[in-house]
């Protein structure tokens, strides 16, 4: 209930925070003085790696296991060139009352945006992705447990490559730590675009997406980059 609450309220918000931050991100940028924006000549190209170590910290809870990272391409430090790619194993508790489900896959984005240096130390920016996933999908029903429901027998499957796309809207901000290193935050916005539908149980964790049958998403991200 918190968490469809949480989900309810970050769509509702997310979209205007979005706005705000980059009509603020580029104002900021107009407004540094010599002192600190004068610092370095521009970049032609800066290539950089990137974990999600937000998902790792959350690998010791039962329901899910992800691993998560990207290359980026920065352009004239303005334009993103964007590439990642996860991994997923997913096990929500609530999808049978006597039985167990799993999803498990990799999932792919693809995108780019725009950063602004928004303080000395500090970028903004918005970025667009679309991604897809191939994934596998079981369930294994508890027959003991199940009493007089002959038709939930049917719940006991397993599906293999199965696939899904959306679309990613997402406002992107990183603290530099030193000249290599910068820590970083993604808060996402996800659209579901399609995916294999099952039956006579349809699909209902999308590896890298989420619920299948919420048409958007609000998710944030942790990650750690290191550019060469």
């Amino acid at each position: 209930m918190l968490r469809a609450r949480f989900a309810k309220r970050m769509k509702k918000y997310l979209i205007p925070v979005f706005l705000f931050l980059a009509i603020s991100s580029f104002a900021q940028e107009t407004s540094i003085n010599d002192e600190d924006s004068v610092t370095a000549s521009v970049r032609p190209i800066i290539p950089s790696i990137y974990i999600d170590y937000g998902k790792l910290l959350a690998i010791p809870l039962d329901i899910e296991t992800k691993y998560e990272g990207g290359v980026e391409i920065l352009i004239k430090e303005k334009v993103p060139l964007i590439f990642e790619v996860g991994m997923a194993t997913l096990n929500p508790t609530k999808v049978y009352a006597n039985g167990s489900y799993q999803s498990e896959g990799f999932y792919y984005r693809f995108g780019t945006g725009i950063y602004s240096q928004f303080l000395p130390k500090n970028k903004l920016g918005i970025t667009f992705k679309y991604a897809i996933s191939s994934f596998d999908e079981s369930a294994t029903l508890d027959t003991e447990n199940t009493i007089n429901v002959p038709d939930m027998l049917t719940a006991s499957y397993q599906r293999k490559g199965i696939a899904a796309s959306w679309i990613e809207f997402a406002v992107y901000t990183d603290r530099q730590i030193n000249n290599f290193l910068a820590l970083g935050l993604n808060l996402r916005l996800r659209y579901l675009l399609d995916y294999d539908r099952q039956t006579p149980e349809d699909v209902y964790s999308i590896p890298g997406y989420g619920r299948s049958f919420d048409t958007s998403i609000p998710a944030a991200n942790l990650f750690l980059k290191v550019s060469f």
